[in-house]
């Protein structure tokens, strides 16, 4: 995901949270990636962080929801 593409994300009126939970996992495992890529530089996009954060609570819930539909629970 190059630099425009990711600032298109942090600049989605709709926001993290309507944004980040219609993501395939695949785009969201990108989202993710660009994002720490991102931060990891000397000026990271302004409102990376918190979308950072959100994906990876994003990210979580599917892995939890996984988890528990694994095993049966609903």
């Amino acid at each position: 995901m190059n630099s425009s593409q990711l600032a298109h994300f942090i600049n989605d009126p709709r926001g993290p949270e309507v944004v980040l939970p219609n993501l395939s996992p695949e785009e969201l495992a990108n989202l993710l990636d660009a994002l720490f890529q991102n931060l990891d530089t000397a000026t990271p996009e302004f409102g990376a962080q918190v979308w950072y954060e959100l994906a990876v609570e994003e990210s979580g819930r599917r892995a939890g929801s996984s988890d528990g539909a694994a095993h049966g629970v609903a």
